[in-house]
């Protein structure tokens, strides 16, 4: 097939209301600087991306630990197993301090370190709210994406900015969070989605619901062993795993380079015959070489910017330029 005949399949299954929109962070990055222009916007309008909120956790714990590991004065009054005690500190710190600078654009480490060591889970998520969600606003191609038509969305993103899109365009989304308690089953949906009622599964879990967040190591383990629980406990609702295996599926925000999407993907196709997949587009301005040759038999890639691509899509469903 040629690229714009692939184009035609999704824009067909767009239009007939019968294609899944999966989001990923990537529908929050900022308009390419030639588009700034036409989709004017402040930075701090934005949520932070992964790498953005790793370096904030860590600097915030490594401003801790630089307090703690200052040599203090000498205190002749302190007791030799006090002073023991304070030196072993000291060095837990210079340890802890190196942690954190070699793993600074980790999330999944410095979110982990956050949790356990500096503060705990409650302080974690407030954290990650302020980062993703608190005076943030959504784009103009999160509003775009919100008024298109996609009755089932899946998303990764733990803020709540889609949800304020939709409802700006009187669309009141039902809404399933990921749970990840061993052998609870996920809420399914019931009847069909429609696009004024859509169904839309937070599969990383939600700022609402500090337990369902997946960001921390542990918390990826939990959700690798979740998804390998029987179809009828699983992550992902019956319904939803009907439509992703039936309809055409948009991935809009990421790149299939991140090994967490990549595991996510296989396992959700995992029980279905590759002769019975659905076919899958992933809108990625410069896919990986690798990525490419391995998913191009599962997976067309549209190499575009989503800034590009969304705007484009927008004039096509609608008639009229995306506003801005």
């Amino acid at each position: 097939m040629e690229n714009g005949e692939l184009h035609e399949e999704l824009y067909e299954a767009i239009q007939r209301r019968m294609c899944v929109l999966f989001l990923g962070a990537g529908i929050h990055s900022e308009p390419p600087d030639e588009l700034r222009h036409i989709y004017p916007s402040k930075k701090k309008d934005f949520p932070l991306r992964g790498k953005e909120l790793s370096e904030a956790l860590a600097d915030e714990c490594i401003q801790r630990l630089d307090k703690e590991r200052k040599p203090a004065p000498d205190d002749p009054s302190l007791t030799e197993e006090r002073q023991l005690k304070r030196k072993i500190r000291e060095k837990q710190c210079e340890k802890e301090h190196e942690y954190l600078m070699q793993r600074r654009g980790e999330l999944q480490r410095t979110s982990w370190y956050y949790e356990r060591l500096h503060r705990n889970r409650a302080a974690l998520v407030e954290k990650i709210t302020d980062g993703v969600e608190t005076d943030k606003k959504p784009s103009a191609l999160v509003r775009a994406l919100a008024e298109i038509d996609f009755p089932v969305v899946i998303t990764t993103n733990y803020d709540r900015l889609f949800e304020t899109a939709l409802r700006r365009f009187d669309k009141q989304p039902e809404i399933r969070i990921y749970n990840p308690n061993d052998g609870a089953a996920a809420r399914d949906f019931r009847g069909n989605p429609d696009c004024r009622k859509p169904w839309l599964l937070k599969i990383h879990g939600c700022v609402s619901v500090p337990s369902s967040i997946v960001v921390t190591d542990e918390d990826y383990i939990r959700f690798v062993m979740r998804m390998g629980d029987h179809p009828d406990f699983g992550v992902v609702p019956q319904q939803i795993q009907v439509k992703l295996k039936n309809w055409v599926t948009l991935f809009v925000g990421y790149s299939l380079l991140d090994y967490n999407l990549r595991l996510l993907f296989r396992t959700l196709d995992r029980r279905t015959d590759p002769a019975e997949l659905s076919s899958k587009f992933s809108v990625d301005p410069s896919p990986d070489l690798l990525i490419k040759a391995t998913y191009r038999t599962l997976v067309s890639f549209i190499e575009q910017d989503s800034w590009i691509f969304v705007p484009d899509l927008y004039q096509r469903i609608f008639g009229r330029p995306m506003p801005a």
